[in-house]
């Protein structure tokens, strides 16, 4: 097995490093982790090994995840590329930093940028991976079976990342945002917090699960819940009247464009 080093160690890190070591990817012995705030540390699996610096963890690692902030990243590159790198596959998670931003820093580096969603906290999260030329196959395949091992993974095209960050990566938000407009209503109508999340989520789930199971179309599965005149035709109405998917579809448009604008920045 592989040593892997996580250098940052926020929720989205520990997320990951419980799913490969719950799954077998690594033993806890195996994951090396670097924080300058030491009291993250209390995430993780209590057998990891914590790294009194940088270039201690780096030294037996064998894939380096980039699990810092992205305005902390450069401090850390500029510490990287003063030690031996060559022999290491990096894992980027960090938002808006290009493959080609960090290959500045760290010429001819093995260099994987993925981009979670926050679900992969509670093991169903998404992420989209690319790798630059120099990461084997091999190398490849084995991060991919980490990030599985806490969701689904899709291997993408680079060029395709920003797009993807408004329909997988900001997503969540929209779903959460459209759940709490749906406590609103429920409210208005009488109901109150704790009697309507549940059912709100459980409704949420169900819907989901139906457009993965069925093998109908959303505008199918639409007409199987209205009935013409009916009460869902009269919601759908309003929707649609106050354009539901062209506001969806201008949200998304803006934060595809805001990632783009991040990534040059970086």
């Amino acid at each position: 097995m592989d040593n892997i080093l996580f250098i940052g160690t926020g929720n989205m890190a520990s997320a990951i490093s419980n799913g490969i070591i719950s799954s077998g990817i690594a033993l806890p012995e195996q994951t090396i982790l670097y924080d300058k705030n030491p009291s993250q540390y209390s995430k993780f699996h209590q057998s990891c090994i914590k790294a009194n610096s940088l270039s201690e963890g780096f030294a037996s690692a064998d894939f380096v995840f980039l699990s810092v902030k992205p305005q902390n990243i450069r401090e850390i590159l500029d510490e990287i590329k003063l030690l031996d790198y060559k022999d290491k596959v990096f894992i980027s998670i960090c938002a808006g930093i290009t493959i080609e931003s960090i290959e500045k820093s760290l010429p001819n580096a093995s260099i994987i940028r993925t981009m979670p969603n926050t679900p992969l906290l509670i093991g169903q999260g998404v992420t989209a991976v690319c790798r630059n030329n120099l990461v084997d196959s091999d190398s490849f395949e084995k991060v991919k079976k980490m990030f599985a091992s806490s969701g689904k993974v899709y291997e993408i095209m680079e060029e395709d990342i920003n797009a993807l960050t408004a329909l997988t990566s900001s997503s969540p938000a929209y779903v959460y945002l459209f759940a709490k407009a749906l406590q609103a209503g429920a409210q208005k109508l009488g109901f109150n917090y704790k009697d309507t999340v549940e059912m709100i989520c459980s409704t949420l789930i169900g819907s989901a699960n139906m457009i993965l199971s069925s093998e109908k179309s959303l505008d199918d599965l639409i007409a199987m819940v209205k009935s013409p005149n009916g009460t869902t035709e009269k919601a759908l109405n309003v929707f649609e009247n106050k354009c539901f998917i062209e506001i969806v579809c201008q949200a998304m448009d803006a934060c595809a464009k805001r990632a783009e604008e991040l990534s040059k920045l970086n």
